[in-house]
């Protein structure tokens, strides 16, 4: 496993928390979701998620708001509460593909061979990217997001848990 550029390490880890979950990572070569704990020397991580997954009771329906969250075009199920510290981390990766940069910036058509080890045609291929990294239990994709693969999992998961806004 190796840390891209698309790789999604917003969640407030550390570099060397992140450094360490890449290098416990290292020798996978397929799509994977493993929750760790972190040793105790590298502390802890926020955790933005309530609910039954984090040893909590269900959060109510009374206790929401809905507001989308950064950049995302949905709105997330959010509550009025603080993030809290955790050794849990989960850990999503798997595949990745994208342009060759030695390729496509010098124009070079994909029929010539690049210097690039992982090109293949004008594309790099990786075998094992980190997409994300975050405190806490692993959760489904929200109800709102285009890409979500398993909405009826999805709606029952989020039906009882929240967001720290």
């Amino acid at each position: 496993m190796i840390r891209h550029q698309d790789s999604h390490v917003d969640h407030g880890l550390s570099e060397a928390q992140i450094c360490y979950v890449i290098n416990r990572f290292a020798d996978r070569r397929t799509f994977f979701i493993e929750t760790i704990e972190l040793p105790g020397e590298l502390g802890t991580v926020p955790c933005a998620l309530w609910g039954p997954a984090m040893g909590d009771l269900a959060v109510t329906e009374d206790d929401v708001l809905y507001a989308p969250r950064g950049s995302r075009c949905w709105s997330s199920r959010l509550v009025d509460r603080p993030t809290r510290q955790t050794a849990r981390v989960t850990v999503i990766a798997g595949p990745h593909e994208g342009v060759c940069p030695s390729c496509h910036d010098r124009g070079r058509p994909p029929s010539v061979r690049c210097s690039e080890a992982l090109c293949d045609g004008g594309r790099l291929r990786h075998d094992c990217v980190l997409y994300t990294a975050f405190g806490g239990s692993p959760a489904p994709q929200e109800p709102g997001d285009p890409g979500c693969k398993d909405l009826v999992a999805s709606a029952a998961f989020w039906r009882e848990h929240a967001l720290a806004k």
